[in-house]
């Protein structure tokens, strides 16, 4: 008897153990990827259905845009806030630069040949990883169909040369301007889309160590002059030059122009703006070098300065949101997003034609170099592009003006890496 009752207590003691590890509370900070309402309940469920395998209770804080730039680091400066974050692939290395984010052992999550290449190097600072890769971006040519068969033309480019021939086409059908759409000096993200041409020029932001600019080569020159010359040569609408992304979306979405580059949460606007619009997408044009694609998307990461009990359980809802059942339904129900790991894509959604198309491309795709610095490198430049743009619609735009900018930017650049 007294064996059994001290086999009981034991027991008990254990049950009592397993019920208090679990029962802890973390919370999760994420930005709003997908409609506000939508995007809250579906993270209410999931976490109801985590606390139901493991005790563990999440409580979600959706953030805008922005503000992540004033809670994070509150958070991993005082210790208090949230102990799993969402941060965008070009700020994981800034953020891993303070030294409040835990270490990632990406055995831990499937090993790093579990990611998608561009995405898991977003999460390195100097050669560790400081996240785990949560969803990917990238962008292609969408164009419309209708408006190319009226202009006779059969194919979508497959070059950028060829999107100027086809783009004068389109315009002596359709008028001038209604080629295609592209961002301008209010676009935050100028400089995604001016990427995807330096690269397929054959250029490159800096140089193999990341200590010297390099995006001012003929190479970057030559892409700058395509860009302003989609404007000037009346491909695009001369309204552009001051363009942001949404309005882009808006002119594509609305057929207003036959071509825009936009990315996969463009498919859900489509669905819910214009479903009858007769579209597909192709492949980013290629270059001199080949062809280019811009990774970006969203990375999970953990502040260290929270308790070892809080630090696991974060690491076990992180482990619970890259699972393939959990990311897919994210990414292709909700977010309209691109898994960053590898095997959600074999998911039948993903060999869809238009999925494939995306998929492929973030294959090849290239992040930006993971830099605690890279945040002010990326203004720079983009300050810069602005001031292209900008002598472009004031008339001042000569065939020295994208030379002279993106040397200015490049001597910022470097003066930003010396210090």
């Amino acid at each position: 008897m007294k064996k059994l009752i001290t086999l009981l207590t034991i027991l008990s003691l254990i049950i009592v153990g397993t019920v208090s590890a679990g029962a802890v509370t973390i919370e999760m900070q994420a930005m709003g990827n997908a409609p506000a309402q939508l995007h809250q309940a579906w993270m209410e469920e999931k976490a109801a259905e985590f606390k139901a395998e493991t005790g563990i209770t999440v409580e979600f804080n959706q953030i805008s845009w922005g503000e992540e730039m004033q809670r994070i680091p509150l958070a991993i400066t005082t210790g208090d806030g949230a102990n799993a974050m969402q941060v965008g692939t070009t700020q994981n290395p800034f953020f891993a630069g303070t030294g409040g984010l835990l270490k990632i052992d990406m055995i831990d999550f499937g090993g790093e040949d579990a990611f998608m290449p561009a995405n898991l190097k977003s999460t390195k600072l100097d050669g560790t990883s400081y996240g785990v890769p949560w969803f990917a971006e990238t962008r292609v040519l969408f164009y419309n169909t209708e408006m190319f068969a009226e202009a006779g033309v059969e194919n979508p480019p497959q070059t950028w040369e060829e999107l100027v021939e086809v783009g004068e086409k389109i315009i002596e059908t359709h008028g001038e301007g209604t080629a295609i759409a592209v961002a301008g000096t209010s676009a935050w993200d100028l400089i995604h889309n001016w990427a995807i041409l330096l690269w397929s020029h054959g250029g490159e932001m800096l140089n193999a160590d990341n200590t010297e600019a390099l995006f001012n080569s003929e190479a970057g020159v030559a892409a700058m002059k395509y860009y302003v010359g989609l404007v000037d040569k009346g491909l695009a609408s001369r309204a552009c030059a001051e363009y942001n992304q949404p309005q882009v979306d808006a002119a594509f979405i609305n057929g207003d122009v036959a071509m825009a580059v936009m990315g996969p949460w463009n498919i859900a606007d489509i669905r819910d703006e214009n479903p009858d619009l007769p579209y597909a997408v192709v492949e980013p044009p290629a270059g001199p070098a080949g062809r280019a694609a811009f990774s970006g998307g969203s990375n999970l990461v953990i502040r260290a300065n929270a308790s070892e009990e809080e630090v696991n359980a974060a690491k076990q809802w992180v482990q619970f949101l890259t699972k393939d059942e959990i990311l897919i339904d994210y990414t292709k129900n909700l977010t309209n997003m691109l898994p960053a790991t590898k095997s959600a894509f074999d998911d039948p959604y993903y060999e869809t034609e238009t999925m494939k198309v995306f998929k492929k491309a973030l294959g090849y795709a290239t992040a930006y170099p993971p830099l605690v610095e890279w945040a002010e490198i990326e203004q720079a430049i983009v300050r810069n592009f602005n001031n292209v743009l900008t002598d472009y619609v004031n008339g001042d735009y000569d065939e020295n003006t994208a030379k002279k900018y993106l040397d200015q930017a490049a001597e910022q650049v470097n003066k930003i890496l010396n210090d």
